[in-house]
């Protein structure tokens, strides 16, 4: 995947077959405005809709794009990308190409290359031609692999791993097994209390036990079996939050290469299960200490930022850890790292979070990665 900045608040990632407009607004979460994918519609947000003059469905059928047109307009001082419509969505808007960004500044040949690149890759994600008042960009070489952090990567109650021993067309995010045990503990111990109070508080009521006359905070003591009787049913409603929670829970997540889906199961009930068109981004958030000698992790978890703006939670690791970095990372460039939503580049890895979100996003077919940094 290519990061390309297009102006202080919008960015351009593409790989071969799919090519995105993002919208960068800190301190607010990044904004899918355009994406171009292989066999798909183009699909763009209710503003650039709006502000073009395009339909309100929110797309364009392939078959009635025309082409992609790149040209320099000495108006604006500015290199133009955009595209042509079939005449049917022309006649209705009154014109047949739409500009879909630019890049602003008095000298053409500042800008050209990275525009013809732009240009160029939106039209192959489109599969459709690709037009240029200047042809003589030599074409972009290939890219290089992508340095990834090995698998299996374990994530405080989670643990990331091939689904089998190739590491090829499936990855497996798990539940570590001490999640569900710390789970029946609790369990075990609420029915614990419940009986103690329940034992005392029916004796209390079908004996002749004495009761405290003095040092309780309620005005009369004989409302003390009660009251021991209802802090029985507190517990048992505790007790069924987490048998729902061990039930509603998923223990895996499988992330499909091949389909480009990402499923959640409990055993081997399928809970969910989610199409990677419908992501425009993974999010990985870590909450850090800020004044500690080692570097160390409060708080992480991972999350699809879907199309429609809203966050599914695939992880949530509330352990901290400490000496979070992975071998080889600088802990002191770490430690002037700002706060904020950055975009992630996989050479930028440091921790094994930031690595499973990088891994997740290759899966689900190279989408960006945000990286959310927050201090406390």
């Amino acid at each position: 995947m290519t990061r390309i900045a297009v102006s202080a608040n919008s960015l351009v990632d593409y790989s071969p077959d799919r090519w995105r407009l993002i919208k960068v607004e800190a301190p607010k979460a990044p904004k899918l405005v355009l994406e171009a994918k292989r066999g798909a519609p183009l699909r763009f947000d209710a503003y650039f809709a709006a502000s073009r003059d395009l339909p309100e469905s929110g797309e364009i059928l392939q078959a009635d794009l025309g082409q992609v047109i790149l040209g320099w307009s000495k108006e604006s001082g500015s290199w133009q990308l955009g595209l042509t419509l079939s005449p049917e969505i022309s006649l209705a808007r009154s014109s047949r190409w739409f500009e879909i960004l630019r890049f602003a500044h008095p000298d053409p040949a500042v800008h050209e290359e990275e525009a013809t690149r732009l240009g160029q890759a939106l039209a192959q994600a489109l599969g459709i031609p690709f037009a240029s008042t200047d042809a003589g960009i030599a074409a972009e070489p290939e890219p290089e692999p992508i340095p990834l952090v090995d698998l299996p990567l374990h994530l405080g109650m989670w643990r990331l791993q091939p689904a089998d021993e190739n590491g090829e067309g499936e990855l497996r995010l798990l539940r570590e097994k001490r999640w569900l045990q710390s789970r029946l503990r609790q369990i075990a111990w609420y029915g614990l209390w419940i009986l103690i109070y329940l034992g005392v508080s029916i004796a209390s009521l079908t004996s002749e036990l004495g009761l405290p006359i003095a040092g309780t905070l309620i005005p009369d003591p004989s409302w003390l079996p009660y009251l021991g009787l209802v802090v029985a049913g507190l517990l048992a409603l505790a007790i069924a939050r987490q048998v729902m929670i061990i039930l509603r829970e998923p223990d895996a997540l499988r992330i499909n290469a091949f389909e480009r889906t990402m499923s959640a199961w409990r055993g081997d009930k399928q809970l969910w299960k989610i199409n990677a068109g419908r992501v425009q981004s993974v999010y990985a958030s870590e909450v850090v200490k800020k004044r500690s000698r080692r570097p160390t992790i409060l708080h992480g978890e991972i999350n699809l930022h879907l199309l429609d703006g809203s966050f599914l939670s695939l992880m949530i690791d509330r352990e901290k850890i400490v000496d979070a970095l992975l071998p080889g990372s600088d802990s002191a460039a770490e430690k002037k790292r700002p706060e904020g939503v950055l975009a992630l580049e996989p050479a930028e890895v440091t921790t094994a979070l930031q690595a499973a979100a990088v891994h997740i996003a290759l899966g689900l077919g190279e989408l960006p990665v945000w990286y959310d940094r927050r201090l406390r």
